[in-house]
């Protein structure tokens, strides 16, 4: 096969960026080469260059992509806290805004692919994994900066990130911002209890 027409707007990202889109709204199984390309105004031959290896490919791809995006949201979040014990409350609440900004479209790109991959692509469920793995560090980061000792904290990022992913998905079931605010109390709560200045 051909190499596809010159695209200068990049076709291989577009294709990225729309399966990113695509998992966050609807998963893996649910997504549809045609539709990838059709979101993506990408030629079916601009799929099959870019990634020969097929759908699962661009999924990874995509999930990589996803997971470098969540992780720079939590990042500048907990950046701009106003104090420390905020930093986990405020994770919460920005993911509050991207939802309702979507209308509860826009979930978690690896969370639904995670759960879908268990048994069935050892390749993506890897990918899944490491991008939980990514985010919890990030969140034990700000916890030891706070002074929380490196094992409490890396017990409290994995607790948050469970609460983060679980709001999340009762908001979108809900379609409510309310799990999320709830989240963002206990986490305030956890945090205030963890870091040593504020206890």
């Amino acid at each position: 096969m051909g190499k596809p027409q010159s695209d200068p707007r990049g076709g291989r990202e577009r294709l990225i960026t729309a399966t990113v889109g695509l998992l966050s709204r609807q998963g893996y199984e649910a997504t549809a080469v045609k539709q990838i390309t059709t979101e993506a105004a990408a030629p079916m031959g601009s799929f099959y260059f870019h990634f020969p290896g097929g759908k699962e490919e661009l999924a990874l791809a995509a999930l990589r992509q996803g997971a470098e995006g969540v992780d720079a949201l939590l990042t500048e979040t907990l950046a701009r806290a106003t104090a420390p014990e905020e930093g986990l409350a405020d994770c919460a609440l920005a993911l509050a805004d991207v939802l309702t900004r979507s209308d509860w479209l826009d979930g978690c790109p690896v969370a639904a692919t995670a759960l879908e991959s268990i048994g069935r692509s050892p390749v993506l469920r890897a990918a899944a994994a490491e991008a939980f793995e990514r985010w919890i560090a990030t969140l034990q980061h700000h916890l030891v900066r706070a002074g929380v000792a490196d094992a409490p904290a890396r017990s409290l990022a994995n607790a948050a990130l469970a609460l983060l992913e679980g709001a999340e998905m009762l908001a979108r079931v809900q379609g409510s911002a309310e799990p999320l605010h709830d989240a963002a109390s206990a986490l305030r709560v956890l945090a205030r209890t963890a870091i040593p200045s504020v206890r």
